[in-house]
């Protein structure tokens, strides 16, 4: 397939939808919304930002409370495309399936969204971000969520996928008949767990006494820029808005970097010390996400060490909890 057929795509898409996708902007690439299709940014380069906030926006309401009658807040209802998610974006957006599987206003905002990966070479690209991966699987597309993808071959041609109905309904609309079907396979190859991942898990757990936390925590600035940048940080807390009108529930993002994220009635802080803050947001990549959804807690885009002001690395992190194994 070749390029204007995704162009003719792309273009009837952005009549009716909105669109996100990566775009250039002062030299760097984020994910934002375009009007048109040459704003988008082939590279292959991991955007800045994420498309996170496509399924789980920073701020959302959740529900209306008017004369003791609850209702479900109208809160977006826009038809939304998130385009150009890499390999590792989509693991995320896999785990965020699995986390959110029962909530209601994410299953709503997942029907109004039409996911569509691109890359310029799986295999390449599953290589180039290997920090947590063990092996490349060839049948990597089977395991993760999406409705279209899209591979750039080295000879410029496209080869398109659907994972869904809705990406064969949309792939059909467009003329473009030339496509593979990937039947998803469930988030868990086969063969099991990652390899990579109990190892990460091992590490992680046996090393709350390891010094590391201590060294981090005379550095680290607990400002949460990591978790805002993350594609796997989901954390969020809800609040009551009251105005003349009603109360209306709030859902709002949060960290575990931030005061009050795990304050109590009393006052009771059970992360009162930047130490306990980084060893716990550790513990919950690593340790806790495998043990709930045997999958990737981190999927090694490595956003938290571009935006961290101190200049804390997580794979540097690891290497060095892996060496007291």
């Amino acid at each position: 397939m070749e390029k204007y057929q995704l162009d003719r795509l792309l273009k009837n898409l952005l009549s009716d939808y909105l669109v996100f996708a990566p775009i250039k902007h002062k030299g760097m690439v984020f994910v934002g919304e375009i009007d048109s299709v040459k704003q988008i940014n082939y590279s292959g380069e991991i955007p800045l930002n994420t498309y996170k906030k496509v399924f789980l926006p920073p701020t959302e309401e959740l529900q209306q409370i008017n004369d003791e009658k609850v209702s479900i807040s109208k809160d977006r209802q826009d038809k939304v495309v998130a385009f150009g998610m890499n390999i590792l974006d989509l693991q995320a957006h896999t785990l965020f399936d699995l986390v959110f599987s029962k909530d209601v206003y994410y299953q709503r905002r997942k029907r109004n969204t039409v996911v569509i990966g691109f890359s310029n070479g799986i295999e390449n690209d599953f290589r180039k971000y290997k920090a947590f991966h063990s092996k490349y699987e060839e049948d990597v597309l089977e395991h993760l969520i999406f409705d279209i993808f899209i591979e750039k071959q080295k000879n410029a041609n496209l080869i398109f996928f659907s994972g869904s109905q809705k990406g064969q309904q949309l792939l059909e609309k467009n003329k473009i008949k030339d496509y593979q079907h990937i039947e998803f396979a469930g988030a868990i190859p086969e063969e099991g767990i990652n390899p990579r991942i109990i190892e990460n898990r091992e590490a992680v757990e046996l090393s709350e006494k390891h010094p590391i936390w201590d060294e981090l925590a005379e550095i680290c600035l607990a400002c949460g820029k990591c978790t805002v940048h993350c594609p796997t940080c989901f954390c969020f807390d809800q609040k009551d808005e009251v105005d003349s009108q009603g109360t209306k529930k709030i859902r709002q993002w949060t960290s575990c970097y931030y005061p009050e994220f795990s304050k109590v009635a009393g006052g009771h802080k059970d992360l009162d010390t930047v130490k306990k803050k980084i060893y716990y947001w550790y513990y919950h990549k690593f340790v806790r996400i495998p043990d709930e959804f045997s999958y990737y807690g981190c999927v090694s885009c490595g956003r938290c060490s571009r935006v961290c002001p101190v200049e804390i690395n997580i794979s540097k992190v690891l290497q060095s909890l892996n060496k007291q194994q």
